[in-house]
Formats: structure tokens, C-alpha cells, sequence
């Protein structure tokens, strides 16, 4: 990392892979060193921070983190394990973000998948 840089992470507000990116690095002690960009659907910040993404990715997906000057990268996974090497911690040892990674966001994505069959049923 460049000594001046902070990284950036860009999170959609009610994105619940955002929320696990984000209690990782909470619990793993590393958020404060992030600056934050978290918008809302619809609110003023929205458009100008996908437009912000969009010249780096043929999709923009949140969460997304500029790691490096002009570098970045989505997948909560992949940034998690970006991070995870880099500062030496097992996600595994944070018992908060495994709950959550192992236990409510799996719960989660099959109701929402459930729901979303519905809908394209009715």
C-alpha cells in the first residue's frame, strides 16, 4: 500500500454482503483505516459514486474497495480474503462475522431466493 493512501471502500447501505465486509473489518480492528461511501438507493450519493466505478468495471457491484491508487476490486469474499492475508487474521477466529457470514447471510440469501421465485410465480 502507498504510505498516503487510505483505501476506499464504496457500500451500498442495505447490501448485506456490504454488512459482511464491513463487520469483518470491524471485528478484525481494521475499519478505521478505510475511508467510507455509503449510499442509500435513490440518494444523492448514489449516482455519483456508481459513476465513480463505472469506467473500472463492465458491472458495478458493491462492495467494492479501492485498494491501491486506480486499483479496485468487488466480491466481499475476495476482499475479505485481501485483507485477511495482509493483516495476518483468520476471518474463522472472529466469532461475530462468522456468525453472520455462516449463519444469518446464508438464511437470508435462500428467503430472498425464495421470494423472488414467488414474485416471478404470481
Amino acid at each position: 500500500m502507498t504510505k498516503d493512501f487510505r483505501p476506499v471502500l464504496y457500500l451500498k447501505a442495505t447490501c448485506p454482503h456490504c454488512l459482511k465486509l464491513r463487520l469483518f473489518l470491524l471485528e478484525a480492528g481494521l475499519l478505521d483505516g478505510f475511508e467510507q461511501r455509503i449510499f442509500s438507493e435513490g440518494d444523492a450519493n448514489e449516482a455519483a459514486i456508481r459513476a465513480e466505478l463505472a469506467s473500472h468495471f463492465d458491472k458495478v457491484t458493491f462492495p467494492t474497495v479501492q485498494h491501491a491508487p486506480g486499483a479496485y476490486m468487488k466480491d466481499s469474499d475476495a476482499i475479505i480474503a485481501h485483507y485477511a492475508q495482509e493483516a495476518g487474521i483468520d476471518p474463522q477466529g472472529l466469532p461475530t462475522f462468522v456468525a453472520y457470514a455462516h449463519g444469518v447471510l446464508p438464511k437470508y440469501m435462500e428467503v430472498r431466493r425464495e421470494l423472488a421465485a414467488l414474485k416471478r410465480s404470481a
